[in-house]
């Protein structure tokens, strides 16, 4: 099996302790190589980010990789970036490229189309973009010559990048052309799914929503009817109590027979008869048998179990 072999930016990739990191020096350093002008601020600058990002002994690498004009290299930080960043984090990056980019205060036609390359992979439209050129710079962001005519890179490769071989020019336009398209391309689909996730998550909140108000519903219904079913047995009791009061009270057979009915016997039983029907009876209807199941049916439970006693008592004295 023949040996696997890695560029050398690959190299840093695998030995790197946060990838990212090492992909955001890259395309910083390929905005630095492509300056018009490079002072020593630009290149400390680049060393305290590098030293931050504990890539001090791989500065001259990145450097000369980024000089290289490898494109592959140039795709292959900006790929780490789309699938590890989220959105927030791209947004200070962009700032330091155009701090980078103007430093000398002339923006060269090469890191022109960098910086929107990088803005486009930063999620930052034309409009947004030119706002934020205008806030760092305080200059507005000209409109930059047309890359895919045929002379544009052989008129400016010696203004624009004095760090690139001339020899590269002609190749390097159509290159570039193709990765900016691949990657507006792949810009798009990121934020087409990111959008889909985020309807996605709107829709599941939505259901929890309805669900929560369907659970609300149910516990209002709930304690309605417990409402209800205690205004019930008041009322019952009241009745009760008013057939108790002298003058008023019916015959003696009359809570015989309903307390006979309450224990599903007829008027016949004896009193073997209505012990063994209380004991059936209060076995069902038991509330320790209801435990775990909801408040309405327990206290239903319960109060059905007390008229069984209640019966049974009553029986037990006057049967």
């Amino acid at each position: 099996m023949a040996p696997a072999h890695f560029s050398s930016f690959e190299l840093l990739l695998l030995k790197s302790r946060y990838q990212p990191d090492t992909a955001a020096l890259l395309l910083l350093a390929w905005v630095f190589v492509n300056k018009r002008v490079v002072l020593d601020e630009d290149r400390h600058y680049l060393e305290a980010l590098a030293h931050g990002y504990r890539h001090t002994q791989d500065l001259d690498t990145l450097l000369a990789i980024a000089a290289g004009r490898n494109l592959t290299d140039i795709q292959l930080a900006a790929e780490v970036l789309l699938h590890e960043w989220v959105d927030e984090q791209f947004l200070p990056f962009l700032c330091r490229a155009i701090g980078l980019a103007t430093s000398d205060g002339v923006l060269s036609l090469r890191n022109h189309h960098i910086l929107r390359f990088l803005a486009d992979l930063s999620g930052v439209g034309p409009a947004a973009f030119a706002r934020l050129f205008r806030e760092i710079t305080g200059q507005p962001l000209a409109t930059p010559d047309d890359p895919s005519r045929h002379l544009y890179w052989q008129e400016n490769a010696t203004a624009d990048a004095p760090h690139a071989a001339q020899s590269d020019t002609d190749t390097s336009t159509v290159e570039k052309k193709t990765l900016w398209q691949r990657w507006h391309a792949k810009r798009q689909s990121a934020r087409t799914r990111r959008q889909q996730a985020r309807e996605k998550l709107h829709q599941r909140q939505a259901r929890e929503r309805q669900e929560e108000a369907r659970r609300q519903t149910r516990e209002q219904q709930d304690k309605e009817r417990r409402k209800a079913y205690e205004r019930q047995e008041q009322q019952r009791q009241k009745q009760e109590r008013q057939q108790d009061t002298p003058g008023s009270a019916p015959p003696p057979h009359y809570r015989i027979r309903l307390a006979l009915r309450i224990l599903e016997l007829d008027e016949y039983a004896s009193r073997h008869e209505i012990k063994q029907a209380y004991r059936r009876l209060a076995q069902r209807h038991h509330p320790d048998r209801f435990y775990g199941q909801s408040d309405l049916r327990i206290a239903l439970a319960s109060q059905r179990f007390q008229r069984i006693k209640d019966a049974y008592d009553y029986l037990m004295q006057n049967a």
